[in-house]
C-alpha cells in the first residue's frame, strides 16, 4: 500500500539523496552536539543553532517555503519546526534537545556538592566537566569554570573546578567536542540526543520542498530524575500537549532517541564495537519494559511493511530486538495509542565513556523520518492501519 501512497511524493527519494550527504548531516549534528542545552536553557541554547542552521540552508536555496520555526512554541520551552500551514497535522514527531546536566550546591573545601538532573548511568570515576552560568548580555549560558565531574564509590558527585565563585544551582555538563573517524564512521560526542535531533532537522529541511504536515518537536526536560512513575522527565512535551486543543492533537506520534547498545570490549576494557551501528535506523515494539511507550500490533504492522519498502531504496530501518529506554514516549502514549519508537543505535548515551553513534544512522534515520511523515500524510493509510 505505501507504492501508491508515495505516487504522491515521487521526487522525494531522489530528493533525499540529492539533499542529504554525510558531510553535511556531520555539519549539522556537530553544530547542536557542541552546544551545550542542559534541561531548561535548550529553546536559547540550542534553539539558536537550528534557527541559524535552517537560515543557512535557506541562503543556499535549498529550504523551501513550507517550514517555520518556533524557538518557545505554545510558551512550553520546546522548540518546533512547523511543516504546512494547517493547525492540525496527522503526525508529531519528538526529539529532545536537552542534554543530561547536574546542579551545583554551596561551595565546601573547594569541592562543589552536585545534584543530578538525570538518570544516573556511570561507574565511579572522574570526567571532564565545565560549569556553565547564564550571561544576561548574550541571554544564553556561558562558560563559567572548567573542571572535573567527580562520582565516588556512593554514587555521590561533585564539581572540582579553580573558580571558587560559581552561582547555587550553576549547571555543570560533560565536557565534550564532536568528532567523526572517517575510517570507522563513528562519530563521538553529545550523541543523546543531539543525533535524534539533527535527523530531524534534516529530514524537516528535505520535506520543506514537499506538501506536507508535520510537527516537529525538538523538546526540552526530557532529561530527568525517574522514579516509580514517569512524572520526572520529559516534562516538557507534556506540557505541549496539554495545551493543545483535542482536536488539533494527531493521531500518530513519533519519538526519536538513542538505542542503547552494550559494546564490545576487550580485555583492558577498550571498546572493539558497537555491534549495529552503521547498519540503519532503529523503531521498536516497546520502551523500559512497557513502562514507556508501547506501539500497537497494527502500528507496528505498517512499521514492518515501511522498512521492507525502504530497504528496496537503500534506506535501512530495521526493528531492535533489544532494550529501549522510555523518552518523550512517556507523554505522547498519553495522547495517542499509535506511538512509534523510531531511533539510532549508540553507546554511552550518559557518558559513562564518550558518547558514540554511527554517521551512516543519521542518514538512515534522517530519510526513514522523512518518508514516514510523507506516509502518514494518507488518510487512507492511516485507516488502513488504524491510526485514524
Amino acid at each position: 500500500m505505501i507504492h501508491e501512497v508515495l505516487k504522491h511524493y515521487e521526487k522525494l527519494f531522489v530528493h533525499l539523496d540529492e539533499v542529504l550527504n554525510q558531510d553535511d548531516a556531520f555539519n549539522v549534528f556537530k553544530q547542536i552536539a557542541d552546544t551545550y542545552g542542559p534541561t531548561l536553557s535548550a529553546r536559547y541554547t540550542r534553539g539558536r543553532v537550528v534557527k541559524n542552521i535552517l537560515e543557512d540552508w535557506s541562503s543556499r536555496g535549498v529550504l523551501g517555503s513550507n517550514i517555520e520555526l518556533d524557538l518557545n512554541y505554545k510558551n512550553t520551552g520546546n522548540v518546533c519546526i512547523n511543516l504546512g500551514s494547517q493547525s492540525s497535522k496527522p503526525i508529531w514527531s519528538f526529539a529532545h534537545l536537552d542534554n543530561i546536566s547536574y546542579l551545583t550546591g554551596p561551595i565546601h573545601n573547594g569541592i562543589y556538592p552536585l545534584t543530578r538532573f538525570h538518570e544516573p548511568r556511570i561507574v565511579p570515576g572522574e570526567r571532564k566537566g565545565i560549569a556553565l552560568v547564564y550571561d544576561d548580555k548574550s541571554q544564553s549560558l556561558i562558560p563559567g569554570a572548567e573542571g572535573i565531574i567527580v562520582t565516588d564509590e556512593n554514587n555521590n558527585c561533585s564539581f572540582k573546578a579553580d573558580v571558587h565563585d560559581l552561582p547555587l544551582s550553576s549547571r555543570v555538563v560533560f565536557q565534550t567536542e564532536a568528532t567523526l573517524d572517517g575510517s570507522t564512521g563513528m562519530v563521538y560526542g553529545s550523541v543523546d540526543d543531539a543525533f535524534g535531533c539533527a535527523a530531524l532537522v534534516l529530514s524537516a529541511i528535505a520535506l520543506s520542498a514537499f506538501d506536507v504536515e508535520a510537527l516537529i518537536v525538538l523538546s526540552d526536560e526530557e532529561e530527568g530524575v525517574v522514579g516509580v512513575g514517569n512524572t520526572g522527565f520529559a516534562r516538557g512535551s507534556r506540557r505541549l500537549i496539554s495545551k493543545t486543543e483535542l482536536q488539533d492533537l494527531p493521531p500518530i506520534m513519533s519519538v526519536t532517541d538513542l538505542h542503547e547498545v552494550k559494546p564490545l570490549l576487550n580485555e583492558s576494557g577498550d571498546v572493539v564495537e558497537v555491534t549495529g551501528c552503521g547498519d540503519g535506523s532503529l523503531f521498536a515494539g516497546f520502551a523500559s519494559g512497557t513502562r514507556g511507550g508501547v506501539t500497537p500490533p497494527h502500528v507496528l504492522a505498517a512499521m514492518r511493511e515501511l522498512s521492507s519498502v525502504l530497504d528496496g531504496k537503500d534506506i535501512r530501518m530495521r526493528e531492535n530486538e533489544s532494550y529501549v529506554s522510555r523518552s518523550d514516549c512517556v507523554s505522547a502514549m498519553m495522547s495517542t495509542q499509535n506511538v512509534i519508537l523510531l531511533g539510532f543505535p549508540g553507546a554511552y548515551s550518559h557518558f559513562e565513556k564518550t558518547p558514540r553513534a554511527h554517521i551512516a544512522d543519521l542518514l538512515n534515520l534522517s530519510k526513514s523520518h522523512a518518508v514516514l511523515t510523507a506516509v502518514s500524510q494518507s488518510l487512507s493509510w492511516r485507516k488502513h492501519y488504524q491510526m485514524n
